[in-house]
């Protein structure tokens, strides 16, 4: 539940390469990781029983956002474990009202990360 809005989504995928500079010549380079997190701002908008529902999700199934979870990834529809960035608050929410001015409904911003493919 929840639509994904694209405004604003992107991907920061943490590097996976040591870095080393030398007295002379160039710079060596390490792989360290086979694989990477990748971190990605993501907003969701949820209706106001959506949000509410979205809470308790939030709360009890994954436990304020140290667990983990299946995402579908947008960029790729691709279904990956992800778990909310443990930021302080985890996630803004934000009231709103419809172009209509009708339903009140929440806007949702957080951070997923997930490991790269």
């Amino acid at each position: 539940y929840g639509i994904l809005e694209l405004d604003g989504y992107g991907e920061n995928p943490s590097s996976a390469v040591l870095r080393s500079e030398m007295e002379k010549g160039p710079p060596k380079q390490a792989m360290i990781r086979s694989r990477a997190i990748v971190r990605r701002p993501v907003k969701y908008r949820y209706t106001a029983s959506e949000y509410a529902s979205w809470k308790v999700w939030f709360r009890d199934s994954i436990a304020r956002g140290s667990d983990w979870f299946n995402w579908e990834d947008p960029a790729d529809c691709a279904t990956k474990l992800a778990r909310i960035v443990a930021l302080d608050p985890p996630y803004k929410a934000a009231a709103h009202t419809t172009v209509e001015g009708a339903s009140l409904g929440w806007t949702v911003s957080f951070f997923i990360e997930t490991w790269d493919s």
